[in-house]
């Protein structure tokens, strides 16, 4: 990454044609304007479709005429739109992926063979988040634990989690009683995996109840009195807590 990082850093542009245009914009097109309106030659630049939100990746042979057309964005259109340059990071299209929230969360509906260490870390590594510990249960309703989550706002309230059966039920199927059936099984089990009806694992719907979220990040709040706004290094850690109810999807109506 690094390399690839220092080949590219100052030498590529990300274009995006900006509005709900009908037309789309072309790399000839786009190469095109781009010479009229920059003058940098189409020979000087290479261009390649790229991945949404961006439609175009473009690679110049400097990082001056790099530069010209990094400060064009915006300025002129091309089939029609309006054209948006920015420069390419590795960051580009990625998010942050630091866990930021302490959560108090409870599941509710979790079968009793998943209250493990083990599968409840699965369960929260697909919320995007990582376990702290598990909370000792006052009933066999709900499962409460401490989590540190990316983002509690995009956690779903309805879960489907898959639980791999235990060994004991993976040897179902009986034996095969002949030379034949024996044949048959072994041919058919070399054309492929075998049918999804047939995988040994269960699927529960899950309710998941966000009870408690503190907060380490700055205010967001925007024209603050000066009587509201913090001290110079004072600490804004924040709680929130919320109101929940069992065998309800919470924010729901009755």
């Amino acid at each position: 990454m690094d390399a690839f990082e220092g080949r590219y850093g100052n030498l590529v542009l990300l274009a995006t044609a900006v509005g709900d245009g009908e037309e789309a914009v072309t790399p000839a097109d786009l190469l095109a304007a781009i010479e009229a309106r920059c003058g940098v030659l189409q020979s000087e630049v290479s261009i390649e479709v790229a991945c949404p939100p961006h439609d175009l990746w473009l690679l110049f042979s400097t990082e001056e005429k790099c530069t010209v057309v990094l400060q064009s964005s915006m300025k002129f259109k091309c089939c029609r739109r309006w054209i948006q340059f920015q420069r390419w990071v590795r960051e580009t299209r990625a998010t942050p992926d630091a866990l930021e929230y302490k959560t108090k969360l409870s599941l509710e509906g979790l079968p009793d063979q998943a209250w493990s260490t083990q599968s409840v870390k699965s369960v929260l590594k697909d919320l995007g988040g990582g376990l702290i510990e598990i909370i000792r249960p006052k009933n066999r309703r709900e499962l409460e634990v401490m989590a540190w989550l990316r983002d509690p706002s995009k956690v779903g309230k309805m879960l489907d989690v898959e639980i791999v059966e235990p060994k004991l039920a993976l040897c179902t199927d009986p034996p095969p009683q002949s030379v034949e059936e024996f044949v048959a099984v072994e041919m058919a089990s070399s054309y492929g995996p075998s049918s999804p009806r047939k995988k040994k694992t269960l699927v529960y719907p899950v309710i998941c109840h966000i009870k408690e979220v503190t907060d380490h990040g700055p205010l967001l709040a925007e024209d603050l009195p000066d009587a509201w706004l913090p001290n110079e290094g004072e600490d804004l850690t924040r709680t929130h807590k919320f109101s929940t109810r069992l065998g309800k999807v919470d924010g729901h109506e009755d």
